[in-house]
């Protein structure tokens, strides 16, 4: 079995440098979104276990030696190593990962190694958080400069579809700065943060209590969010739950600093200059792109008039060549699975009810794929600005291709009037339209003539429904820091 060859402690919870058994009974399956199988049945973590990582974490910030004693230099070193142990654990790391995801296994090896680079870039800022010296402007009398110091006691919530990449986008940047952390992995996808634990705790990387690790569902997420000994929450999941964190933790006897990276119906325009082949398979990639469950999917498409008829017919076609090369096999699949069976039952109820409103046409896909495991077919469909198809986040492999457009500013007028703004692309090599897009776009990332880049250096974010904060680059460490102000008179 691979949890069991790979996990040492599959149904523990990882609490201040010990793998501990969860106090209460309530327990849930992990599955194979491959097959619908079940590979491991995990304990929850409960507001118990939540409380007691908590005060772990708090001692270890308060009285042990992360903040206290080692100097920037030295948690560089640290993080350091834990991207080396990555490196050198990928294979492990992707195994579960496309277990645990049913992503294809190329994807998953990616993705553990974007995790080291993220531990790497991080690496490079742990020891270069400084104040400022500020010379006297009024009076010679006064020394004054700032202190550049680590919030405290993090909570971390991430979502299922990315769960190791977006654990590590949090665990970095808090690392790096001197804070210690609580981690909870989505209920569904807890294996590789349990295994990212693991490794640290082997190679006795970081002092106990600095990670903690707690799977478990709402009960542990509430506990983290209203603990008044927790200093921030950083959070990624649905809009409706990161508002709910926001309400929760402005509830809470402690007033903390919350970072929110939330959903998203991010627009690509396809532009009349486009070369047609080339702008559908970026089109595709754009939108099914793990398998449409990523929160900056490019899943609503403007194409230009002039070229919107062969566009449609040649992004018709990419997609069932897509379709055609799907397999059960997470080797040889061009496309995974959704990741449960409720996301699947999500999915395939927005296309239901567009197909049944008569104001759709499904131009590929729409409907499940085979009987084993949580497919959806890749789908195209064509819509109007107003349906549901348009304007709601699916979180599947579909993308609704809006009525051709003539004029770039009707499309940025009503792009800026949705409530998402999360990112934003278009393919085109007019610079007049793309110096216009960018500058008018009320969304946290742009891309022109490609989707879907991140890079580790490059800060990450959505305007309006879509968050607050940023992940990644030098803004992400700016959100787990504070300054103090010293003014000394002598």
């Amino acid at each position: 079995m691979v949890v069991a060859s790979i996990l040492s402690n599959p149904n523990h919870l990882y609490i201040n440098g010990k793998w501990v058994e969860p106090t209460g009974t309530d327990s849930r399956n992990v599955y194979n979104p491959t097959n619908g199988e079940v590979v491991l049945t995990l304990k929850d973590a409960n507001a118990k276990d939540a409380a007691l990582a908590i005060q772990a974490a708090q001692e270890a910030f308060e009285k042990g030696p992360w903040h206290n004693e080692y100097s920037g230099m030295k948690r560089r070193d640290a993080l350091l190593k834990i991207s080396d142990l990555i490196i050198e654990h990928r294979d492990n790391i992707a195994k579960i990962e496309s277990l645990n995801t049913g992503k294809p296994i190329g994807n998953s090896t990616f993705e553990a190694m974007h995790g080291a680079e993220v531990f790497r870039y991080f690496a490079g800022l742990a020891d270069k958080q400084q104040g400022r010296h500020n010379v006297p402007a009024h009076d010679p009398g006064f020394d004054s400069y700032t202190l550049v110091e680590p919030k405290g006691v993090i909570g971390l919530i991430v979502a299922f579809n990315f769960p190791f990449i977006l654990s590590i986008w949090k665990l970095a940047p808090a690392l790096a700065t001197g804070n210690t952390v609580v981690l909870k992995p989505s209920p569904q996808t807890p294996l590789s943060a349990l295994y990212l634990a693991q490794i640290i705790n082997d190679n006795n990387v970081l002092p106990p209590g600095v990670l903690n690790v707690i799977p478990g569902n709402i009960e542990a997420g509430v506990a983290l969010t209203e603990s008044p000994y927790v200093d921030m929450i950083s959070f990624t999941g649905s809009v409706g739950g990161g508002k709910a964190v926001y309400r929760a933790s402005a509830g809470s006897a402690n007033l903390k600093h919350v970072a929110l990276e939330l959903g998203g119906k991010s627009p690509n325009v396809i532009m009349d200059d486009a070369d047609v082949t080339a702008a559908a398979q970026h089109a595709a990639a754009a939108a099914f792109i793990n398998t449409g469950q990523t929160c900056c999917a490019g899943t609503k498409l403007y194409v230009h008039r002039k070229i919107y008829d062969q566009f449609v017919a040649t992004l018709k076609v990419v997609a069932e060549t897509i379709a055609s090369k799907m397999t059960t096999d997470v080797t040889t699949s061009s496309i995974g699975p959704l990741i449960d069976q409720n996301q699947l039952n999500r999915v395939t109820g927005f296309v239901d009810r567009a197909i049944e409103s008569n104001n759709v046409e499904v131009i590929a896909g729409g409907k499940r794929w085979g009987t084993t495991g949580f497919y959806f077919l890749p789908t195209v469909l064509k819509a109007s600005k107003d349906t549901e198809v348009a304007c709601e986040e699916i979180f599947g492999p579909v993308v609704t291709i809006l009525p051709p457009f003539d004029d770039l500013e009707e499309v940025i007028q009503h792009e800026n009037e949705n409530p998402f703004g999360l990112a934003a692309g278009i393919y085109t090599n007019n610079a007049k339209a793309i110096n216009r897009f960018v500058r008018t776009m009320k969304a946290g990332t742009v891309w022109v003539n490609c989707f879907n880049a991140l890079m580790p250096y490059m800060p990450f974010g959505g305007y309006k429904n879509s968050g607050i904060g940023r992940e990644l680059g030098e803004e992400a460490v700016r959100e787990f820091v504070v300054t103090k102000s010293v003014t000394a008179k002598y």
